[in-house]
C-alpha cells in the first residue's frame, strides 16, 4: 500500500479542484499511515468517514463547475462518479461490518482512482475549463 506524493502530474490547472485533490491525497496519506499503524477501529472509522465525505464534497464540486461551462464529457465523467460513490458505500458497509480489509482495499483503490483522475482525466476536465476561462 504506497503513498500518494503530489507532483506535477496532479495538477490539472484549475485552483480549486488542485487544492481538493491536495487534500483529498493528504486525507488517503493519514488514512494509509493509521491503518499501517494498526489504529484501532473506531479511529480508522472516523478516517474513513472524513475522506468519503471529502469525496462526495469534490464530485459535487466538480460536477457543478463542468455543468456550468458545459464540459461535453458531463454525462460519461458523471456516470463514473456515481460508481465511485457507489464503491465508497460498499466499502462502508464492509468496513462496518468488521471486514478490516475493506479499508486496505479502499486506500488501494482509492490511490489507483486518484492517480488516474489527477492524470489523463483531470488534464481533460482542466484544459476544457481553463479554455473556457476558468483557473
Amino acid at each position: 500500500m504506497a503513498s500518494l506524493m503530489w507532483n506535477h502530474s496532479c495538477t490539472v490547472g484549475v485552483q480549486a479542484m488542485d487544492d481538493q485533490h491536495g487534500i483529498l491525497l493528504d486525507a488517503l496519506n493519514e488514512l494509509r499511515v493509521a491503518l499501517l499503524q494498526g489504529r484501532e477501529h473506531q479511529v480508522v472509522r472516523a478516517m474513513l468517514s472524513r475522506v468519503a465525505e471529502l469525496m462526495r464534497l469534490h464530485v459535487d464540486s466538480e460536477d457543478r463547475l463542468l455543468a456550468q461551462h458545459g464540459f461535453p464529457g458531463l454525462a460519461s465523467h458523471r456516470s463514473e462518479q456515481r460508481k465511485l460513490l457507489s464503491l465508497l458505500e460498499q466499502f462502508d458497509i464492509r468496513f462496518e461490518q468488521r471486514q478490516s480489509a475493506a479499508a486496505y482495499e479502499l486506500v488501494e483503490f482509492l490511490r489507483k482512482w486518484f492517480t488516474v483522475h489527477t492524470g489523463a482525466a483531470g488534464r481533460s476536465y482542466g484544459q476544457w475549463l481553463r479554455s473556457r476561462g476558468v483557473h
